[in-house]
Protein backbone atom coordinates (compact mmCIF):
# COMPACT_ATOMS: atom_id res chain seq x y z
CA UNK A 1 0.00 0.00 0.00
CA UNK A 2 1.41 3.41 -0.94
CA UNK A 3 0.30 6.80 0.34
CA UNK A 4 0.35 9.92 -1.75
CA UNK A 5 1.51 13.15 -0.10
CA UNK A 6 0.76 16.49 -1.68
CA UNK A 7 3.41 19.08 -1.01
CA UNK A 8 2.32 22.71 -1.07
CA UNK A 9 4.99 25.35 -1.44
CA UNK A 10 3.75 28.71 -0.11
CA UNK A 11 6.00 30.83 -2.27
CA UNK A 12 4.31 33.77 -3.81
CA UNK A 13 5.45 36.61 -5.92
CA UNK A 14 4.88 40.04 -4.46
CA UNK A 15 3.78 42.54 -7.02
CA UNK A 16 5.15 45.99 -6.44
CA UNK A 17 3.75 49.17 -7.83
CA UNK A 18 5.60 52.47 -7.80
CA UNK A 19 4.10 55.00 -5.44
CA UNK A 20 4.96 58.60 -6.06
CA UNK A 21 5.13 60.98 -3.11
CA UNK A 22 2.49 63.68 -2.89
CA UNK A 23 3.49 66.95 -4.53
CA UNK A 24 5.02 69.45 -2.12
CA UNK A 25 2.92 72.43 -1.10
CA UNK A 26 5.71 74.97 -1.34
CA UNK A 27 5.08 77.86 1.02
CA UNK A 28 2.65 77.07 3.87
CA UNK A 29 1.66 80.67 4.60
CA UNK A 30 -2.11 81.07 4.29
CA UNK A 31 -2.72 77.38 3.54
CA UNK A 32 -5.44 75.33 5.24
CA UNK A 33 -3.87 72.18 6.67
CA UNK A 34 -5.81 69.28 8.13
CA UNK A 35 -4.57 67.27 11.09
CA UNK A 36 -5.94 63.77 11.57
CA UNK A 37 -5.10 61.98 14.82
CA UNK A 38 -5.79 58.26 14.58
CA UNK A 39 -7.36 57.66 17.99
CA UNK A 40 -4.26 56.32 19.71
CA UNK A 41 -3.16 57.83 23.02
CA UNK A 42 -1.35 61.16 22.62
CA UNK A 43 -1.91 61.44 18.85
CA UNK A 44 -4.26 64.38 19.43
CA UNK A 45 -1.72 66.06 21.72
CA UNK A 46 1.13 65.55 19.25
CA UNK A 47 -0.82 66.95 16.29
CA UNK A 48 -2.26 69.83 18.30
CA UNK A 49 1.25 70.92 19.25
CA UNK A 50 2.44 70.45 15.69
CA UNK A 51 -0.46 72.56 14.36
CA UNK A 52 0.36 75.37 16.84
CA UNK A 53 4.04 75.23 15.94
CA UNK A 54 3.29 75.32 12.20
CA UNK A 55 0.90 78.25 12.63
CA UNK A 56 3.54 80.26 14.49
CA UNK A 57 6.50 79.29 12.32
CA UNK A 58 4.91 79.10 8.85
CA UNK A 59 1.76 81.24 9.16
CA UNK A 60 -0.83 78.62 8.29
CA UNK A 61 -4.15 80.12 7.28
CA UNK A 62 -6.05 77.56 9.29
CA UNK A 63 -5.50 74.22 11.04
CA UNK A 64 -8.46 71.85 10.92
CA UNK A 65 -8.54 68.72 13.06
CA UNK A 66 -10.71 65.67 12.37
CA UNK A 67 -10.04 62.64 14.55
CA UNK A 68 -10.59 59.02 13.68
CA UNK A 69 -12.59 57.25 16.39
CA UNK A 70 -10.29 54.20 16.33
CA UNK A 71 -6.83 53.59 14.94
CA UNK A 72 -7.98 50.48 13.05
CA UNK A 73 -11.12 51.86 11.47
CA UNK A 74 -11.39 53.84 8.26
CA UNK A 75 -11.69 57.61 8.27
CA UNK A 76 -15.12 58.11 6.71
CA UNK A 77 -14.44 61.84 6.39
CA UNK A 78 -11.09 61.60 4.54
CA UNK A 79 -12.42 62.79 1.16
CA UNK A 80 -14.16 65.75 2.79
CA UNK A 81 -11.01 66.71 4.69
CA UNK A 82 -8.90 66.38 1.54
CA UNK A 83 -11.29 68.68 -0.34
CA UNK A 84 -11.26 71.30 2.45
CA UNK A 85 -7.48 71.43 2.90
CA UNK A 86 -4.40 71.96 0.79
CA UNK A 87 -2.59 69.29 2.84
CA UNK A 88 -3.30 66.76 5.58
CA UNK A 89 -1.01 65.49 8.36
CA UNK A 90 -1.96 62.01 9.49
CA UNK A 91 -0.44 61.19 12.85
CA UNK A 92 -0.15 58.35 15.29
CA UNK A 93 0.46 58.30 19.01
CA UNK A 94 1.53 55.98 21.83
Amino acid sequence: MSAKVELLVPEGRARTLPILPAPRLGELKGKVIGFMPNGKPNADLLLSRLANLMQKKYGLGEARTRAKPRSTGPAAFIEELANECQGVVNGIGD
